[in-house]
């Protein structure tokens, strides 16, 4: 023992697994590491991470990341994406383990919460706000002449796409937009698909997907080579004429804020589901390069403008 005094016994480390899909999910990292930094949170010192990034959405590839995280002491586990929540939610069922999730679209209607106001259970988190796939669509056919019919590419295996596509349809309907429906497994079936379009569709929408989201600039660029616009309801890549997306690294500073309440005792049954913000991106590049005019009264509300 030195003299004059007593061991202080060390502080708490505050041990956070984090598992999502790559890279799709970087920018929400990097916003929770930056939040947890200005509430004080020193990595090293005060805190630490354990990431395990998921390269396709498969079931038994997100159960052994999440095992392989879990199994590392953790006091908190943060997941991204929605069949990465669903699956920690199954895994850890009958646990104590805090689990914070970010971008779930649909939290009570996918059975991750409760309720947004009273989660109840072990999990809270961050939603996308509702409704975001109908207004990219609306801002896209605002911005695309006399549009009259849009291919959608989708994962039948991503959870949400049912609810996605009706939501999809129901706003295309309103608009008197056709749409052309199309499964996808995987990137480069998508470019083989738009390389083959049928000359009636005039616009491409794409909705979430880790099948599409990891290499969205390859598909943007088939469609860019045929002239077609690219309407998007996230933000997956700069070359995309139009998206209406949640801010991804404001959404991670707001799940730090819960993960401190957690840290300080706070159950997640009792923090209530917040919802992100939404931005809109105007690309005036890939707007001159397929050669529509975006008309000014819609680029006054942009939020963020690529010339």
């Amino acid at each position: 023992m030195p003299a004059g005094g007593c061991n202080k016994a060390p502080a708490k480390v505050f041990a956070i697994g984090i598992v999502g899909f790559s890279p799709f999910n970087v920018e929400t990292l990097e916003g929770f590491k930056t939040g947890m930094t200005e509430l004080g949170y020193v990595e090293g010192r005060d805190i630490r991470y354990v990431h395990a990034w998921i390269d396709e959405n498969n079931a038994q590839i997100i159960d052994e990341k999440i095992r392989e995280v879990f199994a590392q002491d953790l006091d908190l586990l943060y997941t991204m994406g929605i069949n990465v929540d669903l699956r920690a939610k199954e895994l850890l069922k009958g646990t104590d383990m805090p689990v914070l999730f970010s971008g779930s679209s649909w939290p009570v209607e996918n059975g991750l919460v409760y309720s947004l106001k009273h989660p109840g259970g072990n999990m809270t988190g961050i939603s996308i706000a509702q409704g975001g796939d109908s207004k990219a669509l609306e801002w896209l056919a605002a911005i695309v002449p006399d549009l009259k019919t849009i291919w959608v590419p989708y994962d039948p295996d991503e959870e949400n796409s049912g609810k996605e596509l009706s939501k999809i349809k129901e706003t295309a309907t309103r608009l008197g937009i056709g749409i052309l429906w199309q499964k996808v497994k995987s990137v480069e079936e998508a470019v083989s698909a738009i390389e083959n379009l049928p000359k009636e569709v005039n616009a491409i929408f794409i909705m979430p997907s880790p099948v599409i989201d990891r290499n969205c600039d390859k598909l943007n660029r088939a469609a860019i080579s045929r002239r077609i616009p690219v309407g998007a309801s996230l933000k997956v890549d700069d070359s995309v004429l139009i998206s209406l997306s949640s801010d991804f690294f404001a959404m991670g500073k707001k799940t730090a804020r819960l993960a401190q309440q957690i840290d300080q005792g706070i159950r997640p049954a009792d923090l209530p589901v917040e919802t992100s913000e939404v931005a809109l991106t105007i690309n005036l590049s890939t707007a001159e390069k397929i050669g529509i005019s975006i008309p000014d009264d819609i680029l006054t509300q942009a939020t963020t403008i690529i010339h």
